[in-house]
């Protein structure tokens, strides 16, 4: 898992970076630059991923339901407003002119839109939801990320009708959205290229937001008006489906239904809610509270107006748990995992729990049954409470992207799949440590848990600063400082221990035995599939994997065969990245201590200390990272500020520094950088 701090709380769960996604160059900006770097990714997850004229995308609006008379009233009301048909007028000659920008089309699309919205039914009902001018706003996933944040935004959002007049600013209070453009041949459908246009890579961009920015929402569905024409397209986690298209006016009839449909009649999870999960109302939330109060238990992230939610796995079980705060983490993958990470407790025992949210191709083993395959506890990782693929409710039928398009569970081998886990204990990040010795405990804990998995056979693959925490109690017991989680990507290569009890034995001696069991050895193919031979969070991955999948992405875009051979990840590997976590998290910590009576000499090595800090860990490319990983300056940080480290730290940094170089001949073993971490850890105790 992986991404920047989204929680303007400070929860003590981590904030991670998303795998295999681009990082923000600067975290504590949140998702600027993260947002603006992903984007051009966008482009290259389109192709092949794009459904044009999709009649199924109406079907889903239920376009055909909205009422005939309703829609005959429309139009003919419309043609009895002079104000309307002087819009209709401007807006064609706007869309004739190539000088004419969208902005032009504004207020006369705005007066349309309320018109629909606004008109009454024959059971007097208007439009729950009302597209708002949005243009000019700084749409954010959440307030503490709003510095620098990146003017990402569609020119109408669909909020509630009662914020029309105070929409607000956040992604988590839109249902839908709308993008302009002035001229028809900026439709998304293009002719004789294979290459998505900037409208469709302008507008998965915005679904990605909204997707993270709104809380368990499946997929994002927003209507593209360009010129006099107009579709609607549907952004799920794997690609786009486009309706066809049509011309505004001389369909007007189509248009009018679909703007009823996505501001009246659509319920929130026709429009993408996830149908396992419920806001909690005004009078369950404080029934709720109320509850956690009569059993001791902390209100005071419960903050007003913040939803409340409660989350099950589907199908018929009927176990519940309840969020806590704002989400501690969000991805803004679209075509990634998508994962969301929230602290819950369970609804019935109140037990505190980290719940994680997270689409898995269906060709990979899920990772709660990754977690079922561990034999006996480490202190060193997380240890599973539940989870499982989510189900529709009341149903067996798995919510995949198949399933959401309506193709029931066909080919969900090729599908993602959501899959929910609930694990435990709850820590903190690594650069929260109120020490260095805490914080090489937490990561030597977190390391040995690693070495008990792969004694088992279990490699996690994703190693990162989000997957590492460390205890949140004040005097953990040793060995459990700090610990791993989230073997989401890890891969097993054991066969299966099935334990079988047979009937009553009879020995050679003549003696009965009953009930024994034996242990059997079985291979079984779908345990072991894992997806890609190399994963894990670039930031983090070792320097072999980023070497190959440069090699890889050059070979793409110059269309050639790779010089190199693919790299499989290995058990060295993930070792590798501890030592980039330790870094990572050393640089960090220095820049969120607080430092009172600091003196201008001071500031100014903490200037020019956060500007490396952003140079070693901001890079967006494999290439990139491995100028910075070779470079003299990563390993010498230590060095070049010894007001910040202690000598130990800098001596175990210049030992694991010679273990790098040398890493060639000697593969880095979990032995070797224990040892070092044992050695620094005794010298600061």
């Amino acid at each position: 898992m992986s991404d920047p701090i989204i929680s303007p709380r400070n929860n003590p769960v981590s904030q991670h970076f998303s795998s295999m996604d681009n990082i923000p160059s600067d975290h504590e900006a949140g998702y600027a630059a993260h947002t603006e770097s992903s984007r051009s990714m966008i482009e290259v997850d389109l192709r092949g991923n794009i459904e044009w004229d999709d009649p199924s995308v109406f079907i889903h609006l239920g376009v055909g339901d909205v009422d005939h008379d309703f829609v005959v009233q429309a139009k003919t009301l419309f043609e009895q407003n002079d104000r309307l048909k002087s819009a209709r007028t401007m807006l064609k000659h706007i869309a004739a002119d190539a000088s004419k920008q969208e902005t032009a089309m504004y207020p006369h699309l705005s007066r349309i839109f309320t018109f629909i919205e606004c008109l009454q039914d024959k059971f007097g009902k208007t439009a729950r939801i009302r597209f708002c001018q949005s243009s000019t706003m700084q749409l954010i996933i959440e307030d503490s990320d709003s510095w620098h944040y990146p003017w990402n935004k569609p020119d109408y959002s669909g909020v509630s009708a009662e914020k029309i007049e105070d929409p607000g600013k956040r992604w988590w209070d839109r249902y839908s959205w709308c993008e302009i453009k002035a001229h028809a041949s900026d439709r998304p459908k293009a002719y004789g290229s294979n290459d998505a246009k900037s409208i469709v890579v302008q507008t998965a961009n915005y679904a990605r937001l909204h997707m993270s920015g709104r809380p368990f929402q499946l997929f994002s569905i927003g209507l593209l008006i360009y010129g006099d024409e107009f579709c609607v397209g549907i952004y799920d986690r794997a690609g786009v489906r486009f309706s066809p298209s049509y011309n505004i006016w001389d369909e007007f009839d189509t248009f009018i239904r679909v703007v009823r449909c996505i501001t009246t009649n659509m319920t929130p999870i026709q429009l993408g809610q996830d149908p396992t999960v419920t806001q909690l109302t005004d009078v369950q939330r404080e029934l709720w509270i109320a509850t956690l109060r009569a059993n001791g238990l902390s209100t005071s992230e419960y903050v007003a107006d913040e939803a409340v939610y409660e989350v099950s796995l589907g199908s018929t079980d009927n176990r519940r748990w309840v969020t806590i705060g704002t989400p501690v983490w969000v991805s803004l993958s679209l075509f990634g995992r998508g994962t969301l990470v929230w602290r819950v407790l369970n609804k019935a025992a109140l037990d505190l729990r980290v719940m994680k949210n997270a689409w898995h191709s269906g060709a990979r083993t899920p990772e709660s049954e990754i977690y079922k395959l561990i034999e006996g506890e480490h202190p060193g990782v997380a240890r599973f409470d539940s989870g499982a693929d989510v189900r529709f409710p009341g149903t067996d039928l798995i919510i995949s992207t198949a399933s959401i398009r309506g193709r029931g569970d066909e080919d969900s081998a090729n599908s993602a799949i959501l899959h929910r886990v609930f694990i435990f204990p709850v820590g903190r990040s690594l650069y929260k440590a109120r020490s260095e010795l805490e914080l090489l405990k937490g990561i030597r804990a977190a390391l040995r848990g690693h070495e008990f998995l792969c004694d088992q056979y279990v490699l996690h693959r994703d190693i990162s600063v989000g997957n590492i925490l460390l205890s949140s109690e004040d005097s953990p017991p040793e060995g459990a400082e700090g610990f791993l989680m989230d073997l989401e990507l890890a891969r097993y290569s054991a066969p299966r221990i099935e334990l079988e009890t047979l009937g009553p034995v009879r020995m050679p001696t003549g003696q009965v035995l009953h009930d024994v069991q034996v242990k059997h050895s079985r291979w079984d193919v779908d345990l072991t599939k894992r997806g890609a031979p190399m994963t894990g969070t670039l930031q983090f991955m070792a320097v072999e994997l980023l070497e190959s999948l440069a090699e890889s992405s050059r070979a793409v875009k110059l269309r050639q065969q790779p010089r190199l051979l693919p790299v499989e990840h290995q058990t060295h590997h993930d070792v590798e990245s501890f030592i980039w976590v330790l870094i990572y998290s050393l640089m960090r910590r220095v820049l969120l201590k607080d430092r009172p009576n600091v003196t201008d000499e001071e500031k100014e090595w903490l200037q020019d200390f956060k500007i490396r800090f952003t140079q070693y860990f901001g890079r967006t490319s494999p290439s990139g990272i491995i100028h910075q990983r070779y470079g003299k300056e990563t390993w010498g940080i230590v060095q070049l500020y010894p007001v910040f480290f202690s000598r130990p730290v800098r001596e175990l940094i210049e030992t694991l520094n010679r273990q790098f170089i040398l890493r060639e001949q000697e593969r880095l073993t979990h032995a070797v950088v224990l040892g070092a971490m044992d050695k620094a850890i005794r010298q600061l105790s």
